[in-house]
């Protein structure tokens, strides 16, 4: 299989999109992952080295668990500095989504927003940048956005320092589990190496991540633990925290990120569902699957998406209502009853 799935003239037709930027707004979903943040790390990166002025906005704090590459660049707050941002940017840039959803707080924004690229690789996709000054570049084979922007700056010539490496490092390891889900393939593990040649350390990115967590992320993964049913004889794991749960563990919701995959370990299981009441009651639910379920189908169906084996939704009503439908839904995508 080729290393690289998209022609070589797509990767120079961003750079010749991104070098007529001068101070472009890079943005990325709500609640960004390392793979988010990675990509919007690096291709600020790239951009400051060609002496443009790039504006990586967030629309929550900068979540603690990627303090390695929060020091890599200023991140702008999409909510004091909007006026700002898209009174003085030239161009907006979406890394890691191409779904309106993930996008919310740029509702009344990206109607009227400046020329516009799109770079995704997720299945889910609603009509972004489609205007003649817009370019989209899609490949959902591809296990992480990060990989797509490694492939880009390979492709287009662009130098590649340990400083941005070790940003698109942590997207390819996040985005895969740390090399262990489905989408680790033979492309990613030979991205990967050249990475780390780079100048990335696999083994500091990872204790950066996964072992520095406080002591109100294992109470909070107790309390999931003890909600956790078992469905269509032991194929589907169901499991939730409440706003309670979360208060009690003294945790904030960025601890929540991975959890679903807790239940991963379980024998015979093929999917699993984690439902979170959020701050304004509304109810998150992340989806995952081992080899047969597509949940990028399912979370489709609940104005979500994401990935084949890894999705996620905000479905409209109340946890009563939203719960047991989401459940029953799942169970007949599986093929089983409710019971």
């Amino acid at each position: 299989m080729c290393d690289m799935m998209i022609a070589p003239q797509d990767y120079h037709n961003v750079r010749t999109w991104l070098e007529a930027c001068r101070r472009p707004l890079l943005v990325t979903h709500r609640r960004p992952d390392g793979d988010a943040l990675g990509a919007l790390a690096a291709l600020t990166l790239v951009l400051r080295g060609w002496k443009q002025d790039p504006r990586p906005a967030l629309y929550e704090p900068f979540p603690p668990r990627y303090a390695l590459l929060a020091g890599l660049t200023a991140w702008h707050d999409w909510g004091q500095e909007h006026g700002k941002l898209t009174a003085e940017c030239d161009a907006l840039v979406i890394l890691d989504t191409c779904a309106a959803a993930q996008l919310e707080p740029l509702a009344g924004y990206l109607p009227h927003a400046a020329r516009t690229l799109v770079i995704d690789h997720h299945a889910t996709r609603d009509p972004l940048a489609t205007r003649a000054t817009d370019l989209c570049l899609f490949d959902e084979s591809a296990g992480a956005v990060c990989l797509l922007i490694a492939e880009w700056m390979k492709t287009a010539g662009v130098a590649l320092t340990a400083p941005i490496a070790t940003a698109l490092l942590t997207g390819l390891g996040t985005d895969c589990g740390w090399f262990r889900f489905a989408n680790t393939d033979a492309r990613m593990l030979r991205k990967a190496a050249e990475l780390s040649e780079a100048g990335a350390s696999a083994n500091a990115i990872y204790r950066a991540i996964y072992e520095q967590d406080p002591p109100a992320k294992l109470r909070l993964i107790a309390r999931m633990l003890e909600t956790l049913e078992s469905h269509a004889g032991g194929r589907l794991a169901v499991m939730s925290l409440r706003k309670t749960d979360i208060e009690a563990a003294g945790a904030d919701r960025a601890l929540t990120e991975d959890l679903v995959n807790e239940a991963g370990r379980l024998a015979g299981m093929e999917a699993t569902l984690l439902f979170t009441e959020e701050r304004d009651s509304s109810v998150r639910v992340n989806f995952r699957s081992k080899s047969t379920l597509d949940v990028a189908a399912l979370a489709s169906r609940f104005g979500g998406g994401g990935h084949t084996r890894a999705a996620g939704a905000r479905p409209a009503g109340t946890w009563d209502e939203v719960v047991p439908r989401v459940i029953a839904e799942t169970l007949a995508a599986l093929g089983s009853p409710p019971r």
